[in-house]
């Protein structure tokens, strides 16, 4: 009879409350459950093949820990409380995942009056091309000095494969003018304005270039930061020779200012441009890796947008951007990121923009190496069926996966020592 006095007058403790606590804790699942449902319907951002296992899931622990917390064993209740903590930490997140892309959505709407119409082209099924040119200045120099494209690279997206190809052309590059059809070095088409450039561009190789965007260092060094910074990977130690920093050999975390210098660099290392160029791939590979993480675009295309202002400059309507955004929130595809780059001798010759009288240094792409390169955009822009449809098999299986690795926030550093693990194994299979 004491025995059970005790029981009933047993106080509760904080692994043990009393049952009203456990009541409002069967409430406050349901209420996160409806919230979990409720921004589901709203945003539409996740697959079914997603919504179907997590809605599965989230019934299931919802009646387990309704059942646990309902029993008098305190064990059982014990096992309850877990159980409705995770599912609590579990559907929390995807509240503030769904609610974090609804907010980004209606700010880029918001963001979209008054810009130019959609392109025509259907970017989240069309390969396409965008422009990338650096341009040598910072923003407090802009009118001081003439702008030369020192940064040129095409940037190949396929949406269908998912793939994306970098091809990085040397600034010094001898290319024709499209205003005048007389020879001078790829840089100096920023003189005359991006459209020179690009129509330059599309002269020398005859691939057409569907967007630009015109950065300069501000844009850089703000893009950077605001991702949280990046990791590359130095195949030396060296010291910058036009700032104050130093890059180990092996992976560098690196914030804006750092990632600028280490793609400017060339005077650090006999290859000079050639090996600025490759600096520079790396530093473009591993933004775009983290841009295109879903936890990335989420906690940050706000803070890029907000802090570029006048520091970028694109063609691409908002519209398109949008597409790519919601593509890439509804199926969170694990992109193929590779790089190439033209390359050639350098020789001296008269170039169009500077003194007739004299030659100055140019560099004379190879014409097996053009074609390659050439030959790479063809094979991204134009997949074969074959190719088409593995991306699509793989991205059913991967789906649910690559929404975990979005919450927990994997880093492109993780996704680049793959990669480079698996080169060193190639190149040691072929030693």
């Amino acid at each position: 009879m004491a025995q059970t006095t005790n029981k009933k007058n047993r106080k509760p403790s904080i692994f043990f409350p009393s049952l009203v606590i456990y009541k409002i804790l069967v409430i406050v699942m349901l209420l996160v459950a409806i919230g979990f449902l409720a921004m589901m319907t709203v945003v539409k951002a996740l697959p079914s093949n997603i919504t179907m296992p997590l809605v599965g899931i989230m019934v299931a622990m919802l009646i387990i820990a309704s059942i646990l917390l309902a029993r008098r064993n305190r064990f059982m209740r014990f096992l309850g409380i877990i159980v409705a903590a995770a599912f609590i930490a579990v559907y929390g997140l995807g509240i503030h995942y769904l609610t974090s892309t609804y907010a980004m959505f209606s700010n880029i709407a918001s963001e979209s009056s008054g810009v130019s119409p959609q392109s025509g082209k259907d970017v989240t099924q069309e390969a396409f091309n965008v422009y990338i040119s650096g341009i040598d200045q910072w923003t407090v120099e802009r009118g001081y000095d003439l702008e030369r494209s020192d940064v040129n690279m095409i940037v190949t997206v396929c949406p269908s494969t998912r793939k994306v190809l970098l091809t990085s052309i040397p600034r010094d590059a001898y290319v024709p003018l499209h205003r005048t059809g007389t020879m001078d070095k790829l840089t100096h088409t920023g003189i005359y304005g991006i459209d020179e450039t690009l129509n330059s561009v599309e002269d020398w190789i005859h691939i057409p270039m569907d967007y630009y965007v015109k950065v300069n260092f501000n844009a850089c060094v703000h893009i950077v930061d605001a991702i949280g910074g990046i990791d590359v990977k130095s195949p030396k130690k060296f010291k910058s020779k036009i700032s104050r920093y130093r890059y180990k050999k092996g992976w560098n975390h690196l914030n804006g200012k750092q990632a600028l210098y280490y793609a400017r660099e060339r005077k650090a290392f006999k290859g000079e441009d050639q090996l600025r160029v490759k600096n520079q791939q790396q530093v473009m590979e591993a933004v775009l890796k983290k841009m295109m993480s879903s936890s990335t675009l989420l906690t940050s295309y706000g803070e890029i947008m907000k802090t570029l202002g006048d520091e970028m400059e694109t063609n691409m309507p908002q519209s398109d951007i949008e597409a790519l955004i919601r593509m890439q929130l509804s199926d969170l595809g694990v992109w193929d990121i590779q790089s190439q780059r033209m390359s050639g001798e350098y020789e001296m010759e008269i170039v169009a923009s500077m003194d007739p009288s004299n030659k100055y240094q140019v560099l004379k792409v190879d014409p097996k190496v053009f074609d390659e390169c050439l030959e790479g955009i063809d094979k991204v822009m134009n997949p074969t069926e074959e190719e088409i449809q593995a991306t699509i098999e793989n991205k059913k299986k991967a789906n649910l996966m690559n929404f975990i690795n979005s919450l927990r926030g994997k880093t492109s550093k993780d996704d680049s020592e793959e990669s480079e693990e698996g080169e060193a194994a190639g190149e040691e299979a072929a030693n």
